[in-house]
């Protein structure tokens, strides 16, 4: 990957950090961003070692949402190109939501429109409690289209319908109730819960994290009782003999800390 533009990558053992870096527009998504944070996914993904990617920024503000002068730029387009940055902009967000490794965005500042796809298509949300969504897409004559799949996941479709089309202002608080934040902190307190969370998911069964995640994107998708008891059934059998799964069994009966906490 070349040195990018928008964003900044660093890795810290199992933790791979992605900050956003367009200060000067208050880190707005442009096409540039998206092309960099999908490279950067599809190789931390393949990297065995990296168990979680957290997404935060290097300024105040977390993210502005979509680059108004690259969406407007859109009327100069062919519309087979327009089509194909529209299509890079959907996949963006299915990147995050079908990741490997666990997403946790930490968030601060206010977060309008294609910001709250990240955060809809992250695993974990942590953010400050100053923090206020808002979908401002209808005020622009624009349609929240890319991000509407995820935040329907999260919230469902008759909060996601409203908060859609009022574009009124969402506070972390209601957003939490809703499930598209997760945790909320006092301002200037975000690294320290973000650490907190990340914490918590290193001491458990790296395997076992993923094989988790695995069921429950499997099961979204699952209507067939059968179908369910069948690959569930699959999916204990293999973790109780596996080797993960044999040592966290060995390593409570023995009230000690498994083995891979001294990796960690």
């Amino acid at each position: 990957m070349d040195k990018p533009e928008s964003i900044k990558l660093s890795i810290q053992g199992a933790v791979a950090t992605i900050s956003l870096d367009r200060p000067r527009v208050r880190n707005a998504i442009n096409l540039s961003m998206i092309r960099e944070i999908s490279t950067a996914l599809s190789q931390l993904n393949t990297d065995k070692r990296i168990r979680l990617i957290v997404f935060n920024s290097t300024s105040g503000h977390f993210c502005s949402g979509a680059d108004l002068q690259w969406m407007q730029s859109g009327i100069e387009l062919p519309e087979d190109q327009l089509r194909n940055e529209s299509r890079e902009l959907a996949g963006l967000f299915r990147h995050i939501w079908e990741s490997r490794a666990i997403t946790i965005c930490s968030v601060k500042g206010p977060a309008p429109g294609g910001a709250i796809g990240l955060l809809a298509a992250s695993d974990f949300v942590v953010a400050e409690s100053s923090v206020v969504l808002s979908f401002s897409e209808l005020k622009l004559g624009l349609v929240p289209s890319t991000i509407a799949p995820y935040v329907v996941r999260k919230a469902g479709i008759s909060r996601a319908s409203e908060w859609m089309m009022t574009g009124r202002p969402i506070k972390a608080v209601e957003a939490k109730d809703t499930g598209l934040i997760h945790r909320i902190c006092d301002e200037g307190a975000l690294e320290e819960n973000t650490e907190m969370l990340i914490g918590e998911l290193l001491s458990k069964g790296k395997d076992a994290l993923f094989g988790l995640k695995q069921v429950l994107r499997q099961l979204e998708h699952m209507k067939d009782p059968d179908e369910i008891d069948n690959y569930t059934s699959r999916s204990i059998a293999d973790f109780r003999k596996s080797a993960e799964g044999q040592e966290g069994m060995k390593a409570f009966l023995e009230k000690r800390l498994p083995r891979w906490n001294e990796k960690s």
